[in-house]
């Protein structure tokens, strides 16, 4: 069982279009190894040596990441250098690697929905920002919940639909009334102008910065930090379910176990 690496490529574009990447991004292929078939695709967070020797274990001739592995340009593959290690340890199993990143939080259906329909949102639309040219879309998603409830409670639902290992960090009255929510899978503590302005009660996202947390406090939105990590490791599940309904069983569609939050915490 194997698929054409152009229908495989293909069919990643229509999944995560690649129109759709913020500039700064950098998605597509970061490895490509040029094999003309592919027998096994590993869908993962990101690259670490754990995924890669998963990859090795389960036979996995290409990688689909949500993270990018080449974000900034490398001038040598050092292998004295954490990404050069991991580049070098790919290319000598002979192991392709493509990211489907922002393009993946913003395309219907992609991160940011599949959260909304964690949480049951109503009404769902795309987040919008104001600017000097008018209202822009961006990657986020606004909606309502069918009853209102509290911040803790609002809270509590977030820990429990993302099985989060420790519970979410708050910014607001615990007791504060949510209705109408933003969220921003990942790190996007930039929204926050963009939940007020769409008069949401609540920005649902990971990585708030001190000085973001504290203009959201002083301005009255309430915030829910559920982590990069517990965010987007939902990414997996999504990203892989889709591919495997595209390629039809033309070839094995696999889901990495082994990615952990990189952040622990002490009782």
């Amino acid at each position: 069982m194997a698929i054409r690496i152009d229908e495989l490529i293909d069919q990643l574009r229509v999944i995560a279009p690649r129109e759709l990447e913020e500039d700064w991004d950098n998605g597509g292929f970061q490895i490509n190894m040029g094999k003309e078939k592919i027998e096994r695709v590993l869908v993962c967070l990101e690259i670490t040596n754990a995924v890669i020797a998963e990859a090795v274990k389960r036979r996995a001739d290409f990688l689909v990441t949500h993270h990018p592995l080449l974000m900034e340009k490398i001038d040598v593959v050092d292998a004295g250098t954490l990404t050069g290690n991991y580049i070098i340890q790919l290319v000598r199993h002979g192991i392709s690697v493509y990211t489907a990143h922002t393009s993946f939080d913003s395309v219907f259906g992609g991160n940011n929905d599949y959260l909304a329909d964690l949480l049951d949102l109503k009404k769902v639309r795309r987040l919008k920002l104001w600017t000097p040219l008018g209202d822009k879309e961006i990657i986020g998603r606004m909606g309502s919940f069918e009853k209102p409830m509290s911040l803790k409670a609002a809270a509590d639902l977030v820990e429990s639909v993302l099985n989060l290992t420790k519970p979410p960090k708050i910014v607001g009255n615990p007791d504060a009334t949510i209705a109408e929510v933003a969220i921003s899978t990942g790190s996007a503590g930039d929204s926050i102008d963009a939940a007020i302005r769409n008069c949401c009660d609540l920005l649902i996202t990971g990585d708030v910065r001190h000085h973001q947390a504290q203009k959201a406090r002083e301005m009255g939105l309430n915030i829910i930090d559920a982590g990069h990590y517990g965010t987007e490791y939902i990414f997996v599940k999504n990203f892989a379910e889709k591919l495997r309904k595209s390629v039809q069983n033309q070839v094995e569609i696999l889901e990495s176990n082994v990615i952990v939050d990189p952040f622990d915490f002490m009782l």
